[in-house]
């Protein structure tokens, strides 16, 4: 799944990819030009790591840290500890500078069809079959 959703992503003009930060592990992709953070991470490593996504091999790039007001000082401090120096911008939903900031584009109106792929059956778990509970299990002569 993960290899087809970011196959499909690298052939997408104008895509978004949305990802946990264990799924954001290993991903290289390049030209990715916006890195967002949803949810400040707790640590400035997984800040560099996540944000590092972006901006590889000398192109250009930018962050944007999604915070309330009153996170603005854990904020600072993850930042800092990353060496990084922000600069706090405050927004409304639909506010024209967070469209700038963030690149947003009037969406197109075309709906999105998912490709059909083809069924391989149900998932197995190692080849094992569950265990019979009590009332399912055969009873053996004695």
């Amino acid at each position: 799944m993960r290899t087809r959703t970011l196959k499909l992503f690298k052939e997408q003009e104008n895509a978004a990819l949305v990802a946990t930060d264990v799924a954001a592990r290993g991903i290289h992709v390049d030209g990715i030009s916006l890195v967002v953070h949803v949810d400040a991470p707790t640590d400035h490593k997984d800040y560099l790591h996540r944000s590092g996504r972006t901006a590889r091999a000398g192109e250009a790039g930018g962050v944007v840290l999604l915070a309330t007001t009153k996170q603005q000082t854990s904020v600072k401090g993850l930042t800092s500890r990353a060496g990084v120096t922000p600069k706090f911008v405050g927004v409304k939903p639909n506010d024209a500078e967070l469209m700038t900031i963030t690149g947003a584009q009037e969406p197109s109106g075309i709906p999105y069809i998912a490709p059909i792929t083809e069924s391989r059956g149900p998932a197995r778990s190692g080849g094992k079959r569950p265990r019979p509970n009590s009332s399912q299990r055969r009873r053996r002569p004695r």
